[in-house]
């Protein structure tokens, strides 16, 4: 297992050297400067080295997820019915155009009031992510179809103008809301 490593971190100094050399040539190794001319010797050029092309190897970090408020979601309850690799491609994809919200009906209301969120690329319930009223106030909702949404204000949100978004896996969408 620490050939593997050894092996990483090899390549890893050499990258790093040649991009010095690139960056500063003056900051090579010890055992590669040139000696320092005499003030009374002659000049002397120093020897101009190209330093070889190294592709180094991709390696892609894994980054964590951030945390995120679960929202409270009612879906319908769906059985899977795509169980093996074989049959899974006949299952809808996620991913594609990002959502976006034409209207909310009503745009302002008290807590507690159902809206309705009509527009586009919502996708299937399964690709809907969420529905917010602002920064971590997630909403109960219900996807009617892929172009509404109905949606219930949050009772322990904040009043004021919210943004109302709509998170697909494809991204999301918001649109301005007037808590009273």
């Amino acid at each position: 297992m620490e050939k593997p490593t050894a092996f990483v971190a090899a390549i890893s100094i050499g990258i790093m050297t040649l991009s010095l050399q690139v960056i500063d040539p003056g900051l090579t190794p010890a055992a590669e400067q040139q000696p320092k001319a005499k003030p009374h010797s002659k000049t002397v050029k120093p020897k101009t080295v190209k330093p070889k092309a190294v592709k180094p190897k991709t390696v892609k970090p894994e980054i964590a997820a951030p945390e995120t408020v679960q929202p409270k979601i009612a879906k319908p309850k769906i059985e899977p019915k795509f169980q093996t690799a074989e049959t899974a491609a006949e299952g809808n994809a996620c991913f594609g155009v990002a959502p976006q919200i034409e209207r909310l009906v009503p745009d302002e209301g008290q807590p507690g009031v159902k809206v309705t969120i009509t527009g586009s690329e919502f996708g299937s319930p399964d690709c809907l992510r969420g529905v917010s009223f602002g920064p971590g106030q997630a909403s109960i909702f219900t996807m009617e179809n892929e172009s509404t949404i109905l949606a219930t204000v949050p009772t322990d949100g904040r009043k004021g103008l919210v943004m109302v978004t709509v998170t697909t896996a494809s991204g999301e969408d918001s649109k301005p809301f007037l808590v009273k």
